[in-house]
């Protein structure tokens, strides 16, 4: 069902959070979600696979995005990709790489607790 989205423009106002549960958990992996843009702009996502904690707060993002289509060449369509969004625990500071509407890297220090880290 995956389709790509042609001439669509993504804007949001916050940023895709590393949840801090996650975090202090070191709980990493990736989140897919099957994402649903009608012609009018208007998303929906499904979660698909990925940790519970990390594809709630994934799927929150994508649907706080207001898409448009800027370009008079490209008419709206709906359409319907894969979203893919990878998180990573990585010491050397937050980072987040985006390439939407189809795939982001979130990476972020691991919150130390003094909790024994799971196996």
């Amino acid at each position: 069902m995956a389709q790509k989205c042609k001439g669509m423009e993504v804007k949001y106002e916050n940023d895709i959070q590393y949840p801090n549960e996650a975090r202090a958990s070191h709980l990493q992996g990736e989140v897919v979600l099957q994402l649903h843009i009608a012609a009018d702009g208007s998303l929906t996502a499904d979660i698909v696979s990925g940790p519970p904690a990390l594809a709630e707060s994934a799927k929150r993002f994508a649907e706080s995005w207001s898409i448009t289509w800027p370009s008079s060449n490209t008419a709206a369509a709906a359409c319907a990709p894969v979203l893919r969004v990878t998180y990573k625990l990585k010491a050397d500071g937050f980072k987040v790489k985006e390439k939407l509407p189809t795939h982001i890297m979130v990476e972020a220090p691991p919150i130390e607790t003094n909790e024994p880290a799971p196996h």
